[in-house]
C-alpha cells in the first residue's frame, strides 16, 4: 500500500474517533507508530499538547527513522506532509520555522531546496528563535548554504561567541577545533556545560571531545565521549565512540560487531554511519566476489548519497567504475558528473580529471584534465596544484616540460602542507631540477615535514640524507627505509633489503632470508632494483636455495626494462652458459644494449669482446671501449689494458705503456699480478725486486691466482726477499690445485728433489704427470727421464721415449737433441 493511501485511513480512523493516540512521548518514537503521532500532531496543533508531540516527532530525530526505508513515492510524499504540516505549526511555534528550513536541506537529495531553506531558518531568525541565526551562518560557512560568504558568515558567527551568545560560542567552537585556535576552545565552551538544554549541552561535550583528540589525549577523549552520551544523549559522540572502538579493531569480525550500532544511528539520520556499514561490508569480502555479496554495501552507500552524503556517490562511483562484479562504467560516470556539476564535490572533480588523464573510460584528453585542475587550483585545491605540477614537469599535449613553472605549482601546494608536495618541493631543491643549484641544505625540511606526515618518498629521501652526513647514520637511515617501506613504499623495499643483507646498521649480523624477503616484496611490486636483487639472491643463494632458472626469469624481466646490471649480468650467463645454453650472440647482444645505455662496466665487457673477437675481433673498437671504460675508472678495463700491453697481445711492442695501467688499477684497489712483473722485469718502471714480491703478496691475499704463483716463484728463487722452499711449496701447492699448470710442475720438482720439503717421488711423478698431460715441455723432459730411470714409477724405456718425442715436439731443447728432431 502507498504511504499516501495508508495516511488517508490513518486519518479517517482518527477522525472517526477510532483511532487513540496513547503512546509515551517521554520515549523514542519507533517508526511503526511514528506516522500515527504524525497524524495526531497534525489534527492537533492549536492543543498544548502540540509542544510535546513537535519535540517527540522532530527535535528528537525520530523522523529520519520512519523514512529513510522508505521508496521514492513514499519519501516524496512524507516530505511534502512534514513540510505542510511544520508551516502551519510554525505560525504558532516560530521554532518550526528552524526545522522546517533543515527539512528542505537535510533531506534526500532530490527535494532538497536551498533558497527554501534560508528562507525558513531567515523567517526563524526574525521570529526570534535563538538558534536560527547561529546555525545559518554556521550553514553558510560550511557551504551547505551559499547566502554569505564563508569569511563573513565566520566572522559574524564570532561576534556572537564574543557577545556571548551560546549558540554562537558552540558553532564557532566546531570550526576553531580544527584550526590553529584550537587552544582557545576548551575555555570558551565552559559557559555551554552550565545550559540548562540538553542540545546545548550536547554541542559541548561533541565540541569537547574534538579538543581531546587535537591535543592526543585518548584518555579524556573517551571519557567525554561517555559523558556527552550518558548526559546529552549525543547520537554523535555515540557515532565517534564506534569509530574509536573500528579503528582499534583486531579483525574485520570485531569490525562486524559494530554494525549494529552504526545501523541505529544511520536510522537517526547520520549517513557517516551508513557509510562506514558499507565499508566494513566490503572489507569483508573475499576475493571470489560475486554481485550478490555487493547488494547490501551498494545499498548503504546509495541511501547515503540519497541523503546528500557526496563522500557515498563518490565510494559508490568508484564501485561501479573499478570492481569488476559491479561495474558499470555508464552509471559511475554519471554519478562523477553529477556529483561534480551539482555538488562541485572535489573528489569527483579529481577522478574525473585522472580519468581524461589516463584515458581509461573517456578519451585521453590531457588538455581537458589540464584545464580541471587549473579549476580546482583557483579555489585553493592543493591536490589540483600538485598534479599541475605533475602535468607541467612531465610535459602535457604537446607542451614542453617547465620545471621552473611546476616547481612554483608544488611551492604553492606545499603551503597547504600537502605531503607530497612538500617532498616534490624537497626533491627540486636537492637535485636542482629548475635550474637552480642543487641545495641539500634547503631540501631537508620540505623532506622531514613530509615524514612527518608518513610521505613514503621523503622517508627515503631523509633515509638517503642520513648516509650523507658527515657522521653517516646508518641506522637512523634504516629506520627512515623500513618505516617507508612498511607504507608500501617500493624502493624502500630495496634499499631496506640491501642494508640487511650487508648489515650496514650494524644489528649484530647480516640478515640474508630477511634480506631476500625484502626484495621479493619489492619484486612482486615491480620494483626494478629489487626484481635484480633478487635474481641475485637466487644465484648467490642469498637467504634462499640456489635456482638457476628463478635467476635467468628475474634477469630476462629486468632485461626488459633495461636495467643495466641486469642486462649485463645476463649477458655473462649467455657467454659463459651459466643457467641457460650458451650462446655467444646473444651474450653480445645484452652488453652491447647495457654499454649503449651507458654501464661502464658492460662497456669493458664489450671492449674484452672486440678484443677476444668473441663474436668478431675488432680489436682497435675493442681498445677504444675499453678506454672509455678505463676513464670511468672501471678497474677491470684498466687491468686489462695492462695486460694488452705487457703481454703484446698484438706483437706491438708497447710493454711500458701496461705499467700505467696496472698503476691507475693498484689505486682503485685492484691488483693483479701485472704490476709486480713490470717490478720485477723492469717494464716501465726500474727493476725493484721488493716491490714486485709486496705486489705479488697484496695480490694473492686478495684471491688472485696467477700473483699466488708469482709470490712462489719469488719464494723459490729469492726474488725480493729469502729463499724459502717451505713458503713456495705451499703457495705452489695451493696455485696447482686450482688448475695452474706451471705451480703442478714445481710442486713436482719440489716433491721428486726434496727440495725443502720430505722428498715423495709417488706424489711428485703424480703433479708431473698433470703438467706433462698439459703440455708442459719441461715436465714432459721430466717425466720422461723418471721413466727412464725409474724414479717414482717402474721403468719404461718406451714410454720414457714417449714423453721425451712429445717433450721434443713442444719445443724442448734438450729432449730435440735427444730425439735427434729438429725444432718444429
Amino acid at each position: 500500500m502507498k504511504l499516501s493511501e495508508e495516511y488517508s485511513i490513518k486519518v479517517a480512523a482518527l477522525q472517526s474517533a477510532e483511532h487513540q493516540l496513547t503512546v509515551d512521548l517521554l520515549k523514542r518514537i519507533t517508526p511503526d507508530i511514528w506516522l500515527d503521532v504524525l497524524i495526531y500532531f497534525e489534527h492537533n496543533l492549536q492543543q498544548s499538547s502540540a509542544a510535546a508531540l513537535y519535540d517527540a516527532l522532530f527535535e528528537k530525530g525520530t523522523d529520519f527513522a520512519a523514512n529513510v526505508y522508505l521508496n521514492e513515492e513514499d519519501y516524496t510524499f512524507f516530505i511534502d506532509k512534514i513540510r505542510t504540516i511544520l508551516a502551519r505549526y510554525a505560525a504558532i511555534n516560530p521554532h518550526a520555522w528552524v526545522e522546517l528550513g533543515l527539512q528542505h536541506i537535510l533531506c534526500r537529495r532530490h527535494v532538497v531546496e536551498k533558497e527554501k531553506a534560508s528562507l525558513y531558518l531567515n523567517r526563524g531568525i526574525d521570529a526570534g528563535v535563538e538558534w536560527a541565526r547561529p546555525l545559518y551562518l554556521y550553514y553558510n560557512y560550511l557551504g551547505l548554504l551559499a547566502d554569505i560568504d564563508r569569511d563573513i558568515a565566520k566572522a559574524e558567527l564570532d561576534a556572537l561567541a564574543l557577545g556571548g551568545d551560546l549558540w554562537g560560542i558552540a558553532y564557532a567552537a566546531h570550526i576553531d577545533v580544527w584550526t590553529d585556535k584550537y587552544e582557545e576552545v576548551f575555555d570558551r565552551i565552559q559557559l555551554l556545560k552550565q545550559s540548562p538544554e540538553r542540545k546545548i549541552l550536547r554541542h559541548y561535550y561533541e565540541a569537547l571531545q574534538f579538543y581531546y583528540a587535537r591535543k592526543e589525549d585518548k584518555g579524556k577523549r573517551l571519557q567525554t565521549l561517555e559523558e556527552g552520551i550518558a548526559m546529552a544523549e549525543s547520537r554523535y559522540c555515540r557515532f565517534v565512540l564506534n569509530e574509536i572502538k573500528r579503528a582499534e579493531a583486531a579483525s574485520i569480525g570485531e569490525q562486524e560487531l559494530l554494525v549494529p550500532e552504526y545501523r541505529e544511528l544511520f536510522e537517526y539520520g547520520m549517513m557517516d554511519a551508513a557509510v562506514q556499514i558499507a565499508l566494513i561490508k566490503l572489507q569483508a569480502l573475499d576475493n571470489n566476489r560475486e554481485k550478490q555479496d555487493f547488494e547490501e554495501p551498494l545499498w548503504y552507500l546509495q541511501k547515503a548519497y540519497d541523503y546528500n552524503n557526496n563522500y557515498a556517490g563518490y565510494r559508490l562511483a568508484c564501485l561501479y567504475l573499478y570492481q569488476e562484479a559491479v561495474q558499470d562504467i555508464e552509471k559511475g560516470l554519471s554519478l562523477l558528473r553529477l556529483l561534480d556539476e551539482k555538488d562541485r564535490y572535489v573528489e569527483a572533480q579529481v577522478e574525473l580529471a585522472e580519468i581524461l588523464l589516463e584515458g581509461r573510460f573517456l578519451p585521453r584528453n590531457e588538455k581537458s584534465a589540464f584545464l580541471r585542475f587549473s579549476a580546482m587550483a583557483e579555489k585553493n585545491i592543493a591536490y589540483a596544484k600538485l598534479r599541475m605540477g605533475n602535468m607541467v614537469e612531465s610535459g602535457y599535449d604537446g607542451v614542453a616540460p617547465d620545471y621552473k613553472t611546476a616547481f612554483a605549482y608544488y611551492q604553492d601546494a606545499a603551503t597547504d602542507k600537502l605531503p607530497q608536495a612538500l617532498y616534490q618541493v624537497g626533491r627540486y631543491l636537492k637535485y636542482g631540477i629548475h635550474g637552480e643549484e642543487p641545495d641539500l641544505a634547503a631540501a631537508l625540511p620540505y623532506f622531514e615535514e613530509a615524514a612527518g606526515y608518513n610521505n613514503a618518498t621523503a622517508l627515503t629521501e631523509m633515509g638517503l640524507a642520513a648516509e650523507l652526513k658527515s657522521e653517516p647514520d646508518y641506522k637512523l637511515a634504516f629506520d627512515y627505509f623500513s618505516r617507508a617501506a612498511d607504507l608500501g613504499y617500493p624502493y624502500a623495499y630495496y634499499l631496506k633489503g640491501i642494508y640487511l643483507e650487508n648489515d650496514y646498521h650494524q644489528s649484530g649480523a647480516p640478515q640474508p632470508k630477511a634480506a631476500f624477503t625484502a626484495f621479493e616484496i619489492g619484486a612482486n611490486m615491480q620494483e626494478l632494483n629489487s626484481i635484480y636483487e633478487l635474481a641475485r639472491c637466487y644465484r648467490g643463494g642469498i637467504g634462499t636455495e640456489i635456482n638457476l632458472d628463478r635467476m635467468i626469469a628475474l634477469y630476462q624481466q629486468a632485461a626488459e626494462r633495461n636495467h643495466v646490471q641486469a642486462l649485463t649480468d645476463l649477458g655473462l650467463c649467455y657467454e659463459y652458459g651459466y643457467g641457460l645454453n650458451q650462446d655467444t650472440f646473444k651474450a653480445q647482444e645484452n652488453i652491447k644494449k647495457a654499454a649503449d645505455l651507458g654501464f661502464p662496466y658492460a662497456t669493458y665487457v664489450l671492449g674484452r669482446y672486440y678484443l677476444t673477437g668473441l663474436v668478431q675481433k675488432d680489436a682497435a673498437h675493442g681498445l677504444q671501449l675499453l678506454e672509455e671504460a678505463a676513464q670511468k675508472n672501471v678497474a677491470e678495463a684498466l687491468l686489462l689494458l695492462g695486460d694488452y700491453f705487457f703481454f703484446d697481445y698484438d706483437q706491438l711492442e708497447e710493454y711500458d705503456k701496461g705499467f700505467d695501467y696496472y698503476t691507475r688499477a693498484e689505486k682503485l684497489g685492484y691488483l693483479t699480478e701485472g704490476i709486480g712483473m713490470c717490478y720485477e722485469f723492469g717494464v716501465g718502471v726500474e727493476v725493484h725486486p721488493a716491490k714486485a714480491f709486496g705486489y705479488y703478496k697484496q695480490a694473492a691475499e686478495r684471491g688472485n691466482q696467477q700473483a699466488s704463483y708469482r709470490l712462489a716463484r719469488c719464494y723459490y728463487f729469492g726474488i725480493g726477499t729469502e729463499i724459502d722452499k717451505a713458503a713456495s711449496f705451499g703457495y705452489f701447492m695451493e696455485v696447482a690445485q686450482q688448475g695452474n699448470v706451471y705451480a703442478s710442475y714445481f710442486v713436482a720438482v719440489q716433491l721428486l728433489e726434496g727440495d725443502g720439503i720430505p722428498m715423495d717421488l709417488r706424489d711428485g711423478v703424480e703433479w708431473l704427470m698433470k703438467a706433462a698431460e698439459a703440455d708442459h715441455a719441461e715436465a714432459q723432459y721430466k717425466l720422461a727421464n723418471c721413466y727412464l730411470m725409474g724414479d717414482g714409477v717402474e721403468e719404461n724405456e718406451d714410454l720414457a721415449l714417449e714423453w721425451f718425442e712429445r717433450a721434443a715436439d713442444n719445443g724442448h731443447e734438450d729432449a730435440i737433441r735427444l730425439t735427434k728432431k729438429t725444432r718444429k
